[in-house]
């Protein structure tokens, strides 16, 4: 999408969702009034509820008494901080910025790793507008109780309450915190929360997809999801709970790994990410025309692109600058590393991994909506984008959207009388 249509585009439905914010505080007020509670449960595949129902009764429950997607659809690169930030956003990562975990930008000559806490904090990598930062510039408080984007002054404004990320703090800490900020008085209390739970990730990587020990993880987040729903029940305290995760997980094995260096020199390239997705840059003195005549030698299992070649469903920009000019896109399951990466961190090659295509079923996550300003039938709805989500958030917390890339289908989908006054 170019810049000029997508500016265009965003005014529209920045129009339209106005209509489902207004309508929404006209028909549901004391559902506005609840606070929103957006919980992220990292790596937890779109399928898993129903392959192991005994392991979520919690989040079973809420499905049958609130509203669901088929399936959450992430957007590409299918990775953790992408898509955690597209959720609060909006947008496409060539919109918001963050177009992988890890990245270069050639303007501040500086590369963004998820693990740096410099990375994080800085404001310069975070575009768009997270939706505690719009309910802060509207007058309203906000909390996130960790979220990739929240450490980082945006456009001047932070959300009302944050802290670093820290794997360290248990989830009993994590809970007293939350229900520190519900029991605050009305106009202290945060419209929207954002809550993240990390373990289904890890040990899908760990272990992989359909393992006992990631089955065991989807039980230990549907227990805490059952303590956050009764401990706010039992401090009469509403929420509107909205529940995702950012992408899927698939299997993988060493039997699925293509070294890049017997493909093109490393000296020819600058390697921005590598892994599931790999994004190259020619080095001084070499061109993308000579890096992507050498890439043709590549097998089965990837394939490279010129950014403007990639498929139009990844939306990504080749116009911008963090979008490097070359990509290796590999099939479901593989990996492209350097040989260097490999000869050190072979024999712990994760047994799970995303990174792939959207498209892909595997790389989906869940979206399960409950509270008053839901429906309540156990309605599930089709596969839909995560950049949806945003105008979703907006009008149940009674906000009016920033400009971004999502629409009000799911204003319309999954809100009572579908946002609209009878």
């Amino acid at each position: 999408m170019k810049i000029g249509l997508f500016r265009a585009t965003v005014r529209l439905v920045s129009c339209l969702c106005l209509v489902g914010v207004g309508t929404v505080c006209g028909s549901t007020r004391d559902a506005v009034r609840a606070p929103v509670l957006l919980i992220s449960m990292d790596g937890f595949r779109w399928d898993y509820v129903q392959r192991h129902p005994e392991a979520a009764p919690h989040m079973r429950e809420l499905m049958r008494t609130g509203v669901s997607a088929e399936a959450l659809i992430p957007v590409y690169p299918t990775n953790t901080f992408p898509n955690h930030y597209s959720i609060v956003t909006g947008l496409y990562p060539s919109h918001h910025g963050i177009v992988n975990n890890r990245m270069f930008d050639p303007e501040l000559g500086m590369i963004f790793g998820y693990n740096k806490s410099a990375s994080a904090s800085d404001g310069r990598w975070w575009r768009g507008e997270p939706i505690w930062i719009t309910a802060v510039k509207q007058g309203r408080v906000s909390a996130c109780s960790f979220w990739p984007g929240s450490e980082a002054e945006i456009d001047g404004h932070r959300p009302t309450f944050w802290k670093r990320f820290d794997y360290s703090i248990p989830f009993e800490k994590r809970l007293d915190e939350l229900l520190g900020w519900l029991a605050l008085p009305e106009e202290k209390r945060p419209a929207v929360i954002t809550f993240y739970l990390e373990e289904t990730n890890g040990y899908g990587h760990r272990y992989g997809p359909g393992a006992p020990e990631t089955v065991g993880s989807i039980q230990l987040l549907d227990t805490h999801l059952g303590r956050i729903i009764e401990a706010a029940r039992k401090m009469g305290q509403e929420l509107n709970v909205v529940i995702v995760s950012d992408h899927g997980m698939t299997a993988t094995a060493q039997e699925r790994v293509l070294l890049l260096d017997d493909y093109v020199s490393l000296d020819a390239v600058q390697v921005d990410f590598d892994e599931t997705s790999v994004g190259l840059r020619p080095a001084p003195g070499h061109t993308v025309d000579e890096i992507m005549a050498a890439l043709e030698k590549l097998p089965r299992g990837a394939k490279a692109y010129r950014a403007s070649d990639l498929p139009a469903h990844f939306h990504v920009d080749p116009s911008e600058p963090r979008v490097p000019p070359i990509w290796i896109v590999p099939e479901e399951g593989w990996h492209v590393v350097r040989g260097s990466w490999w000869r050190q961190f072979r024999a712990t090659l994760y047994r799970g991994q995303h990174g792939y295509d959207p498209a892909l079923p595997s790389m989906r996550g869940i979206l399960v909506a409950h509270g008053p300003a839901f429906r309540d039938d156990g309605a599930v709805i089709p596969a839909v984008e995560n950049v949806h989500i945003y105008n979703l958030l907006c009008a149940v917390a009674g906000l009016y959207p920033a400009s971004n890339d999502g629409d009000d289908r799911l204003v319309r989908a999954m809100l009572r009388d579908g946002g609209n006054t009878r």
